[in-house]
C-alpha cells in the first residue's frame, strides 16, 4: 500500500512537472532562450526594433553564453545607431565562439566605421585563420583595401571569391561600386550588368544602376533601373525607400508623396511607410498630416525613437520647446549616434535658454555629423554671443572649406574680426557677403561698423546710410549714423537726418523715440517729452518709450504736474493703457515701488499681454524683495510677447543673475547691450556683474569701466565702482 502511493505522488509529480514546464515555468534556458530570439525575429520583420531589442535583451539574459544571441542582440543595436553597444555584443559573441565568422565580421566592419583599420586587420588575421576564402574574409579584405586606397587590391580579393565561386553576383556588384568610385563609368556598368545576368531580380543591382545613372545625370534610366526593381519584389519596402529616395534627390515631390500613400494603402500598419510621409510632410511643414501620422506610430510603438524625433520637431515649429525638449532627449537616448537628434534638442535648449546644454549637443551633433554644417553654425552663434571670436572662427573656417560663399558664416567671421579688432579681416569677410548680395542692408551695416573701427567716418556714413536705404525700418542704421554725427561734434545733425528719414519709414514710433533720446541728450526736455509720447500713441507696446518718458520727467523733477496729467486721462478713458504705465513709472520714479506695481497690475488686468507691465512688474519684484521665481515667469512671458525689445532682455537677464544661472544671464545681457549699442550704462553694468559672477573677471572689468565712461553719475556707478575694486583686489592676491 505503502509502495502505491510513493509511485501514485511520483506520477503526480511528473504530470505535474510536465504542465509546468508546457507553460515556461520550468524552461530551460535554451528554451527561453529560443522563445526571446523567435520573438524578437519577428518584431524585426514588423519593423518593431524597441521591442525586437526587448526580446533580444531576455534571450541574452536566460542564456548569457549565447553567441548567436548576443550576435543577433548586437546587429540590432547596430541597426539602431547604438554602435557602441553593438561593439561590446559582437566582443562577447567571439570571446564565447572564437570561430563565430559572421560575428567576426560585423565586429571587423563597426571597427572599420570607426576608423579602427589596424584593429579591423586583427580581426581579418583571425578569420583567415578560419577559412582564408569564406566570403567575409575575402569582403573583409576588400573593405580594409577600399578604406586604405588600395582599390587593386580590393578587386583582387573580390575576384578570388569569383574564382571559387563564380555566380556571387554581390561581389560583381562590389567591384562596380570599387569602380564607379574611380571614374570608370563604363567598366562599373559592366560589372552591375554582369550581376544582373547572374541574378535577374537582384535588387541590389538595380539600385547600383540606378545609382550609377543618377551620378551620371541620366535621371529617366536611374528610374526606369528602380521600377523594375520594385515590379519585380512589389513587397520589399527597402526598394520602395530608395525609390522614395530618388524621388526626394530629384525633387519628385508629388511622386514621393504618391508612392508612399500607395504602399499605406496596401499595408495600412506600415510603420516605415508612415515615417517616411511623416517626415515629407514635416519638410513642407504640413504640421497637422506630419502630426497625425507620427501619432500613429506611438500608438503602435510608444519608444519609437524616430517618432519621438518627428514630434518633438513639430513642437519647435509649433513654439513649444518643454515639449519638443522632452521628446527629442528621448529620441537621443534612444539613438545616441544620431547626430541630426542632438541638432533638434539643441534647438530646443536654445528656445529655454539652457545655452550650456545646448552648446554639448550641438558639440555631439558635429562629433556625430562633422560635415553638417547647421550645428556648426548653432556653435559658431552660441561662441559668438560668448565672445569666443578664436572658436567662432574655427567652426566658419570648417564651413568655408566646403561653402566658400556660405553667408552665415562669412557674416560671422566679420564679426568674429570686428571682436578682435581685426578691421581688415572683417572688411574681407563682409565684401564677399556684399559681392553675393549686395542688397543685403546688413551687410552695409557691418561694412560701416568695420569702417568706423578704422576710423574712415565718411566710408562709414555711406554704408549705413546705404543700409537705411535697403531697410528703412533698420533703426540701429539710424543710430550708429547718430553717433558718428556726435563723435565728429555735429549735435544738431542726428535729428536733422532722423527729420529726413520719417516719411521714408512704416517704423515711425522708433525713429520719434530715437529723436527723444537725442533730444534728452541736449536737454531739450520739452522737445523730448513730446517725441517720447508720439512715439507711444504710434506703438503703444514700445517698452523703451515709456522709461525714457519717465527719465525726462524725473530729470524736471516735474512729478506731480505729470502725475495729474495721466489721472485726468484715467478719468477720461478708465481702459487706457499709456496713463495707467506712466503713473506706475513715475511713482518708481519717487521710490514708490509698491504703488508702481498696483498701476502694472492693472495694465496686466486691461491687457494680459501687454509687455512693459509684466516686465516692469517682474523688475520690481525682482529688485524690491518680491518672488523670484513670479518674477521669471513675468519676465519671460514680456520676452515671449516682445522678443526683440533690449529693456526685457535686460530684466530677465538680471532676474537670471539673481537666481544664480549666470550663463543664462549672460546670454541676455549681452544681448540687450548690443541692441542697445553700448549706450546703456545700466545694462553694462548689469553685464559687468554678470560676468565678474561667471569668473570671467578681464570682461567683467571692460563692461564695468565702459558703463562709468558712459556716465559716472548713473544709478548703479557706486556698485560699479565698487565691484570693480573688488575685481582688483581679487587679481592681486
Amino acid at each position: 500500500m505503502k509502495r502505491t502511493i510513493i509511485l501514485s505522488g511520483l506520477f503526480v509529480a511528473l504530470l505535474s512537472a510536465g504542465v509546468l514546464a508546457q507553460y515556461g515555468l520550468f524552461a530551460s534556458p535554451e528554451n527561453s532562450r529560443e522563445r526571446s530570439l523567435n520573438k524578437a525575429r519577428e518584431y524585426l520583420k514588423q519593423s518593431k526594433l524597441n521591442e525586437a531589442l526587448i526580446e533580444f535583451r531576455n534571450a541574452v539574459k536566460a542564456d548569457p553564453r549565447s553567441s548567436e544571441a548576443r550576435y543577433e542582440f548586437g546587429m540590432a543595436l547596430f541597426k539602431r545607431g547604438d554602435v557602441r553597444g553593438a561593439y561590446q555584443e559582437l566582443v562577447r559573441a567571439v570571446d564565447i565562439t572564437p570561430d563565430f565568422i559572421k560575428a567576426r565580421y560585423a565586429l571587423a566592419n563597426i571597427l572599420l566605421i570607426g576608423r579602427k583599420s589596424s584593429e579591423a586587420k586583427d580581426q581579418l588575421v583571425k578569420l583567415r585563420e578560419q577559412d582564408r576564402n569564406a566570403f567575409e574574409t575575402r569582403y573583409l579584405a576588400a573593405n580594409i583595401a577600399i578604406m586604405e586606397g588600395e582599390h587593386e587590391k580590393a578587386v583582387s580579393e573580390l575576384n578570388e571569391l569569383l574564382k571559387a565561386d563564380p555566380t556571387r553576383a554581390a561581389a560583381h556588384i562590389e567591384i562596380g561600386h570599387i569602380q564607379m568610385s574611380l571614374k570608370k563609368i563604363q567598366l562599373a556598368e559592366a560589372s552591375f550588368r554582369k550581376a544582373l545576368e547572374i541574378d535577374p531580380k537582384s535588387a541590389s543591382a538595380r539600385v547600383a544602376l540606378a545609382r550609377l545613372y543618377v551620378a551620371t545625370g541620366d535621371p529617366v534610366r536611374a528610374e526606369e533601373e528602380l521600377h523594375i526593381a520594385t515590379r519585380a519584389d512589389p513587397e520589399n519596402e527597402g526598394l520602395l525607400h530608395v525609390l522614395g529616395s530618388f524621388y526626394s534627390v530629384t525633387k519628385q515631390s508629388d511622386d514621393f508623396e504618391k508612392l508612399y500613400l500607395e504602399l499605406l494603402k496596401r499595408k495600412p500598419d506600415s510603420l516605415i511607410g508612415k515615417k517616411r510621409l511623416a517626415e515629407f510632410y514635416l519638410t513642407r511643414s504640413h504640421l497637422q498630416r506630419a502630426r497625425e501620422l507620427t501619432e500613429d506610430i506611438l500608438k503602435a510603438q510608444p519608444g519609437d525613437v524616430d517618432a519621438h524625433f518627428f514630434r518633438g520637431r513639430i513642437f519647435l515649429l509649433e513654439n513649444r520647446p518643454q515639449r519638443a525638449l522632452e521628446d527629442l532627449s528621448s529620441s537621443t537616448r534612444g539613438a545616441p549616434r544620431f547626430g541630426p537628434g542632438f541638432y533638434f534638442l539643441g534647438q530646443a535648449q536654445m528656445a529655454l535658454k539652457q545655452i550650456d546644454n545646448a552648446n554639448a549637443s550641438f558639440t555631439k551633433a558635429v562629433e556625430l555629423t562633422p560635415n553638417w554644417i547647421p550645428p556648426r553654425l548653432k556653435l559658431a552663434e552660441i561662441n559668438l554671443a560668448k565672445g569666443n571670436s578664436d572658436l567662432v572662427l574655427e567652426h566658419c573656417d570648417k564651413i568655408l572649406q566646403s561653402q566658400p560663399n556660405h553667408l552665415s558664416a562669412l557674416t560671422m567671421s566679420g564679426a568674429a574680426y570686428l571682436k578682435k579688432g581685426d578691421a581688415t579681416r572683417a572688411l574681407a569677410s563682409f565684401k564677399k557677403v556684399q559681392s553675393i548680395n549686395p542688397e543685403n542692408p546688413t551687410v552695409h551695416s557691418n561694412l560701416g561698423a568695420a569702417y568706423v573701427l578704422q576710423k574712415k567716418y565718411a566710408e562709414a556714413i555711406r554704408e549705413y546710410e546705404q543700409a537705411l536705404k535697403l531697410a528703412p525700418e533698420r533703426i540701429d542704421a539710424l543710430i550708429a549714423l547718430a553717433q558718428i554725427d556726435l563723435m565728429q561734434g555735429e549735435v544738431g545733425r542726428p535729428l536733422e537726418r532722423a527729420h529726413r528719414h520719417l516719411p521714408k519709414t512704416k517704423n515711425q514710433a522708433a525713429v520719434y523715440e530715437f529723436m527723444g533720446q537725442i533730444s534728452l541728450r541736449n536737454k531739450d526736455y520739452g522737445k523730448s517729452i513730446e517725441y517720447f509720447e508720439k512715439s507711444i500713441s504710434l506703438n503703444p507696446e514700445l517698452a523703451s518709450a515709456y522709461y525714457a518718458l519717465g527719465n525726462v520727467h524725473a530729470a524736471k523733477q516735474n512729478f506731480a504736474g505729470a502725475m495729474e496729467q495721466y489721472r485726468t486721462a484715467i478719468q477720461k478713458s478708465p481702459q487706457a493703457i499709456p496713463p495707467h504705465m506712466m503713473l506706475g513709472i513715475l511713482h518708481e520714479l519717487q521710490k514708490q515701488p509698491s504703488k508702481a506695481n498696483e498701476y502694472y497690475r492693472k495694465v496686466l488686468e486691461i491687457n494680459k499681454d501687454f509687455s512693459p507691465a509684466a516686465n516692469q512688474l517682474a523688475w520690481n519684484y525682482a529688485e524690491h524683495g518680491g518672488n523670484l521665481d513670479i518674477a521669471l515667469s513675468l519676465a519671460q512671458k514680456a520676452r515671449e510677447i516682445n522678443p526683440n525689445d533690449p529693456v526685457i532682455a535686460d530684466t530677465l537677464g538680471w532676474i537670471y543673475f539673481k537666481k544664480g544661472i549666470y550663463q543664462s544671464a549672460i546670454v541676455l545681457l549681452k544681448e540687450s547691450n548690443e541692441r542697445f549699442k553700448n549706450s546703456n550704462p545700466t545694462v553694462l553694468y548689469h553685464l559687468g556683474a554678470a560676468y565678474a559672477k561667471n569668473k570671467e573677471t578681464a570682461l567683467a572689468q571692460e563692461a564695468l569701466k565702459k558703463a562709468l565712461a558712459l556716465n559716472p553719475t548713473f544709478t548703479e556707478a557706486a556698485d560699479a565702482r565698487r565691484l570693480i575694486g573688488e575685481l582688483e583686489a581679487l587679481k592681486k592676491s
